[in-house]
This record gives structure tokens, sequence and C-alpha cells, in this order.
């Protein structure tokens, strides 16, 4: 009787510590694709990226030549328990090339997160920087940004980061019709020197307020993309400003301790450079770079190509370009008035991707 007592006790204290059951956060894995519409495009790589909540079909070829709209039926796997509306085996539909889709994923609790899926051809979305968005900076006035919308773009930019100040260093520039990316160095209250950049990627907010002595850690580079290109076009003009100056942190750890400003030789200069890396859950490997720097001035726009340097014959995983005009703004060194302007950003390929 006595250990029959002691075992119901205990029953009833593992029931009492038993916690509630609480479903899994809805999420798709397993994403396949059983069927595309036309035969044109050319399904290379697919892409999960769960901290976005994005879905990536990267093609091998252009996706110019289709005939929109295009159907895409995919099956998926789904978190136990959840559902996902359009279900797994149905078709979902792009009216564009630019256009996004979405897969609500509905957990056994009813917490619902939304899946975008993205086509991806072999040039980088928005390259000719025709298309800008409005978003709202941490001063409450809006900005333009360049891409479709804030949830469809491929490219990011330091504009949030000073839009506390009212500073956009990167804008658009239309010319008779035609829009161009803007890219000026620039400063505000606080840091003397604010090189504009526009790049493949997301502009990282808490980077940015955590280590606001470290401009590196407000990026975060890259954007999924499968191919191996030869080389890589743009159009640019640039203007060096006319005073050269390094500045520096006058308490290394302190952003607010104010800043020393101290003129240089030599000029500003941009930079371009472009960067094909395979990631892995263990590690980064850079696979391809192609890169610019000039300080010389160019009144008119002009065309140039710079070849990829290949270390390795990896597959790549992701890519980003990097547009900034005085190379060394993340070290607080440029001239302010420094413009560079962009467009056109074309990759080459060779007989093979």
């Amino acid at each position: 009787m006595k250990k029959l007592l002691i075992f119901t006790l205990m029953a009833l204290l593992l029931t009492s510590c038993k916690k509630p059951h609480k479903p899994e956060n809805p999420a798709i894995f397993d994403f396949a694709v059983s069927n595309i519409s036309q035969a044109t495009p050319v399904l290379d790589t697919i892409v999960i990226d769960e901290g976005y909540k994005a879905i990536y079909l990267l093609f091998s070829n252009s996706l110019s030549a289709v005939t929109f709209p295009l159907q895409v039926t995919a099956t998926f796997s789904l978190t136990t328990g959840a559902a996902s509306a359009p279900a797994s085996g149905s078709a979902i539909t792009f009216s564009s090339k630019d256009e996004l889709s979405h897969y609500l994923v509905t957990a056994s609790d009813g917490t619902e997160v939304t899946y975008t899926v993205s086509l991806r051809d072999d040039q980088i979305p928005d390259n000719d920087f025709e298309n800008w968005y409005t978003t709202e900076g941490m001063n409450g006035a809006s900005f333009s940004e360049p891409g479709m919308a804030e949830n469809n773009t491929a490219w990011a930019t330091a504009n949030m980061g000073t839009s506390t100040f009212g500073v956009y260093c990167t804008t658009p520039l239309t010319v008779d019709g035609n829009t161009a990316a803007k890219i000026t160095t620039g400063s505000t209250s606080l840091v003397p020197v604010t090189a504009g950049t526009v790049f493949n990627g997301k502009f990282d907010v808490n980077g940015a307020i955590n280590h606001p002595t470290d401009p590196k850690r407000a990026t975060d580079f890259g954007i999924p993309f499968s191919l191996r290109p030869s080389s890589i076009s743009f159009s640019y003009t640039y203007q060096p400003g006319s005073r050269y100056v390094q500045a520096t942190l006058n308490s290394p750890s302190n952003i607010f301790g104010g800043f020393t400003v101290s003129d240089i030789a030599g000029t500003d200069m941009f930079t371009a450079y472009a960067v094909l890396e395979k990631r892995t859950a263990a590690s980064t490997v850079e696979i391809a770079r192609a890169e610019m720097i000039s300080g010389d001035v160019q009144t008119s726009s002009k065309n140039v190509t710079i070849p990829f340097t290949y270390t390795s014959t990896a597959k790549p995983t992701h890519i980003f370009i990097v547009f900034s005009s005085s190379k060394d703004g993340d070290l607080w060194r440029g001239a302010v008035g420094s413009k560079l302007t962009v467009d056109d950003v074309v990759l080459n390929y060779g007989a093979g991707k």
C-alpha cells in the first residue's frame, strides 16, 4: 500500500510539472518544383532563406524571353500540424519576372507566417536602377530606396543609418527619362565623413545601433546566386570631392566622443566590386572577385567591364556587388561631395555558366 501511494504521488507530480504542448513554428522545408508551365526557364537551384521567410527559384538563363503569366507547381513539407495556402502540389502564378508569389503557413495554434517566392535569373534584379520604392526613416520622414519594394529588392543602402539626421547619400537620379543611382559622400552632425553606398543584401539597423564605431557591422552582404559569370559591366560617372580627409574617433569605443578631422595627401577614390561566395553552415569561402578602384574624374557616362578572377571551381551560393563613393568610407576616410553615379549593372557569361 505504501509503494502504491508513492507511485501515485510521483505520477501526480510528473503530471503537474508537464508543460503544455506548444506547436512548432510554422515552416516550409523540402521544397521541390514538379512542374513549370513553360519550357524556356531552366531551374538551377532552390534556396529557402528561413531568416527572411523567402524562397528563391534560381534559373540558369535569362527570363526575358518568358511569356507571362508563368505557373510553377511545387511540393514541400510543413512542420507538424501546419497547413499552407496554396497547398503543396498546387500551382502558384507569377504575372511578371519581378512579381512575388506567396505561401501562407498556419500552425495548429493559429500562428501565421508568410513565405515570399521570387524568380531570379542570370542577372541581378533591378540592375538598371529604374525602380525605387518609398520607405520611412528613423526620423519619420520618407526617402527612396532601390528596388520594387522593401520585401522585393536585391539592393540596399546605408540611408536608414543616416536617416536620423535627414541625410541620404544614395538617391535616384533621373536624366532624360533614365534613372541611375547617385551615390554621394556626405556628413552628419555626428559623423564628419559618411560614404554613400549601394550593395546587394540588407542594411542591418541593429548592427548599426549596437556597433556604431564599426560601420561594417551594419551591412549584411549577399543574395542567393548559383552561376559563374566571366565579368561584370556597368556605366558610371565620378567626381571626387575637393577636400580629402581622415576622421578619427577621439575615443575609439565612443561614437559620441567626437572626431578629429585631418587633411591627408591624395584624392578620394570610388570602389566597385563583386564577390562570389560559397556559404555553408560551417564556413564562407570566396570563389571569385571583380574589382575597380579609381579617383579619375569621369563627367560623361562611361561603360566598363571588369573580369572575375576565380580562385575556386566550386559552385557559388551567393553574390554581392558593392559601389561606394569613397572606397575607405568605412574608415571615415574620404571627401565630402565625392559623387558616383552607377547604372546598367550586367553580368556577362562565357561559353558555360
